[in-house]
């Protein structure tokens, strides 16, 4: 399990980790491990019809941070300096965090019904964006950190830009092979 620390250190969207397109990622996800990180629909959906009613999201932390240009980069902006909310999740099944998830939003984004992404509380990220019509996805990018993989992609809402990065832990792949063994 990634404690709260290692996650707020280690798995962050705009961390400066291996990110790289599935093609050009090596070592190779495995067929498993593609069906998972090139999932077009939403993760919370597919967690949910998983979960036998278990589905949660954990809250870790979230509140406004000052952005950097290497932020600005990923949200193919140039302004540097400005204030981005900043999302840090568990999505639980089964009482265990199976996905760590971190997402970053320009204040700039946050405008109309944008607006009320700042109080989600417990609730999915993933349950909102899926329901909005023109939404928009970037191609995403992979890491394995710690045998663990992830993903990150830039969605455009109304034009508006967020980044979402999920990183899928050994509790997933517990509960997984529980459930197939079944």
């Amino acid at each position: 399990m990634i404690h709260d620390q290692m996650f707020q250190s280690q798995f962050l969207a705009d961390a400066p980790l291996k990110w790289r397109h599935a093609d050009q990622q090596f070592p190779r996800p495995d067929p498993f491990w593609r069906d998972w990180l090139l999932e077009t629909g939403s993760l919370t959906r597919r967690l949910k019809e998983l979960s036998q009613g278990t589905f949660r999201v954990n809250v870790l932390a979230e509140g406004w941070v000052l952005g950097t240009g290497r932020q600005a980069l990923l949200f193919g902006q140039h302004r540097s300096r400005q204030l981005l909310w900043s999302r840090h999740v568990e999505l639980c099944l089964y009482d265990k965090p199976w996905v760590a998830a971190h997402s970053l939003i320009p204040l700039s984004s946050l405008r109309g019904s944008l607006r009320q992404l700042v109080k989600l509380r417990d609730r999915p990220l993933g349950g909102f964006l899926f329901d909005q019509p023109g939404l928009k996805r970037s191609e995403p990018e992979l890491v394995c950190l710690d045998g663990c993989w992830g993903r990150r992609s830039v969605f455009s809402l109304q034009g508006n830009p967020l980044l979402v990065a999920e990183l899928f832990l050994p509790a997933m792949v517990d509960g997984l092979r529980d459930k197939a063994s079944k």
